[in-house]
């Protein structure tokens, strides 16, 4: 159905995201977790999980296949039943896996799931950036401080040819507010999350609905993050599969065929 990606340019809570949106996602459609990041996996320490099934077996079965959909099979099950394709904890054998997937991840987005991808920190020289930005949402995260900011607007500088229109989730107290971010960055807004270290460590391994997290300001904000993330994809959807109307230009597609 949908393929959704997190990612920052500098490290602050993106794996939290991912497996927050993930647990808090409304609806009932099938969902996915995948960690995609090349400085390893953290969720199956975190849950208590087993190496495997995960990225790794994954990208061996995909040297016999392109199909994404046994993806599923090399899923295991966080607290609150979360399928995860869990990343490795060594970088070197992410980055590995990431090689050998970066075709089939790009597919994942034709499962009948809603598949979230947590790329972790954007590093230009591996596979992440090209996965975040074929997604049909992606989502940057970053602090609201100077030096994050910074660092997000050379990495959107850097990559302005790309079509991709990413928002971002701010997390955490700083000196800038949501719209000025905005405004200056010339990006989406599409909401703020506390900084709850507490909380964001228990993600992983409790349910969200469960006593200790649901009324916590981070669970909280997930789903109301959530609301409104799926809120802009079903608008993106729409868009994409609206017929055009019989005013609207030829698309530039159809003009070189």
């Amino acid at each position: 159905m949908a393929l959704i990606t997190l990612g920052s340019v500098r490290s602050c809570g993106v794996t939290t995201l991912a497996a927050g949106l993930a647990a808090t996602w409304p609806g009932d459609r099938r969902r996915l977790l995948g960690e995609a990041d090349p400085a390893g996996g953290t969720l199956a320490a975190q849950a208590g999980l087993g190496p495997e099934p995960g990225l790794v077996s994954l990208a061996a079965a995909a040297r016999r296949q392109r199909d994404p959909s046994p993806a599923f099979e090399h899923a295991q099950s966080l607290p609150g039943e979360v399928p995860v394709v869990c990343g490795p904890p060594a970088s070197s054998r992410a980055r590995s896996a990431l090689s050998m997937l970066s075709g089939l991840l790009g597919r994942l987005g034709d499962l009948d799931a809603e598949v979230f991808c947590d790329c972790g920190r954007l590093d230009p020289t591996t596979d992440n950036v090209d996965l975040f930005e074929r997604a049909r949402l992606a989502v940057f995260v970053s602090r609201p401080r100077l030096s994050d900011l910074n660092a997000l607007a050379a990495h959107l500088e850097a990559r302005a040819e790309q079509p991709l229109r990413p928002f971002l989730v701010l997390v955490g107290d700083g000196p800038y507010p949501p719209k000025e971010v905005a405004e200056v960055l010339a990006v989406d807004v599409a909401g703020h999350v506390p900084w709850d270290p507490d909380a964001a460590a228990a993600v992983g391994t409790t349910p969200v609905s469960s006593r200790q997290l649901t009324r916590t300001p981070l669970v909280r904000a997930l789903r109301t993050l959530a609301g409104a993330l799926a809120e802009r994809l079903a608008a993106e959807v729409a868009t994409i599969s609206a017929p055009p109307s019989a005013d609207a230009p030829t698309p530039l597609a159809e003009v070189h065929e």
